[in-house]
């Protein structure tokens, strides 16, 4: 069919597990549903003008906001710096991919993040429930009220499970799977580990996605183990990829360029997982050809899904985010400077920034040492 391509010698594909970085943002539940709950640390009801203030602002410790952290703390500006993040937990999520191809235990991918926020810092433990960038200041979802010179924004982006039908009440059911999830990733170990062969669909959504390379990755290191087991000759693989122009980088135009050696990968372009039916063993996709849209049906034996995410609404809410257009609820950055486009002490860092690129923690380790060189440019003028 028409956006069908057999791809060839995947399995031979040197990807590097640095490239695969799949970091949470603070304000996303590591499973579906979301159901991360604050804990609360300031409780002083909310007022205006705001309780406290600081000079640094820092919304979010994922990857991101925790390598901005890092980096305050080297430039001596720590002690300056309040963060607003709710879990007492960092999940290494690059390491859900061993989770569930490898087997790796998921406590191994969790660790105090008390080990990880430097001392000097002063951490809120609460949920951002309001940016008001006009009068510069935070509040969470406990009505406490921060007022700030400079804002990070380190929000990450959340997974979206809802968006297709029938997926969260049947995710580690039926063969359907992820390794987007803490709980989510070990479920798919079983399924991978036992698959006994036959139809083996992986998808990439619409939307951007964290974890760059990732969904590769699943599907070369499931299919090695499939070797392994002696069930790989008994599988068909197929990659369904809404968006075309998530087939870029040195790895994707590899796999492309060995395409008409293997006939059993198989690339599906401008397809959207939109439904799944479970009893049936069927995914349901939004097809895009052209200026043509219609609904195609493929039966699988295991669905390994991908799942469509943004940031959190209230970046949109807060008039931070890009009203329109294809990043429409991404942070509104300069690409190069990672400063706000209209609020010139607001910056971005991570998976929530509307610029163009794959969304990895080497990449965010290199925005914060750009945001955070101008802020020291920033305050040394301001003192």
């Amino acid at each position: 069919p028409q956006g069908v391509y057999p791809l060839s010698r995947f399995e031979s594909l040197r990807l590097s597990t640095k490239t695969v970085q799949l970091h949470i943002g603070p304000m996303a539940a590591p499973d579906p549903p979301s159901s991360k709950s604050p804990e609360p640390t300031n409780s002083n009801g909310g007022s205006t003008p705001p309780e406290t203030s600081s000079a640094i602002v820092v919304l979010g410790a994922g990857e991101a906001g925790t390598a901005v952290l890092h980096t305050l703390n080297d430039a001596g500006l720590a002690g300056d710096v309040t963060l607003i993040e709710p879990s007492s937990y960092h999940y290494e999520q690059p390491k859900w991919v061993k989770v569930g191809t490898a087997g790796m235990k998921k406590e191994d991918t969790r660790s105090s993040k008390h080990a990880t926020i430097p001392t000097p810092v002063t951490w809120i433990r609460e949920r951002v429930a309001e940016i008001d960038p006009d009068v510069q200041t935070v509040t969470t979802d406990d009505d406490t009220t921060i007022g700030y010179d400079h804002l990070v924004v380190a929000l990450g982006i959340e997974t979206l499970w809802e968006r297709i039908r029938d997926l969260r009440p049947n995710l580690g059911t039926h063969g359907i799977c992820s390794v987007y999830g803490y709980s989510q990733a070990e479920k798919a170990w079983e399924m991978i580990r036992d698959f006994p062969g036959g139809r083996a669909i992986f998808t990439i959504p619409s939307t951007p996605h964290k974890g760059g390379s990732a969904p590769w990755l699943v599907l070369r290191r499931a299919a090695s183990l499939w070797r392994e087991h002696g069930v790989r000759d008994q599988t068909t693989l197929f990659l369904a990829v809404a968006d075309p122009a998530h087939l870029k980088g040195d790895t994707f135009e590899e796999l492309l360029r060995h395409r008409d050696d293997e006939d059993d990968l198989h690339v599906y372009t401008g397809y959207d997982l939109v439904n799944v039916r479970p009893e049936a063993h069927e995914a349901v996709f939004s097809v895009q050809k052209g200026a043509s849209t219609s609904r195609n049906v493929l039966p699988y034996d295991l669905l390994h899904i991908v799942p469509p995410m943004r940031p959190p609404a209230l970046l949109e809410q807060s008039g931070l985010a890009y009203r329109d257009g294809a990043m429409r609820g991404y942070l509104e950055v300069h690409p190069e400077s990672l400063q706000h486009k209209r609020f010139s002490n607001v910056f971005g860092v991570g998976d929530a920034l509307g610029i163009k690129g794959v969304k990895t923690g080497e990449r965010a380790q290199e925005q914060a040492c750009t945001v955070v060189q101008a802020l020291e440019h920033r305050l040394s003028k301001h003192p």
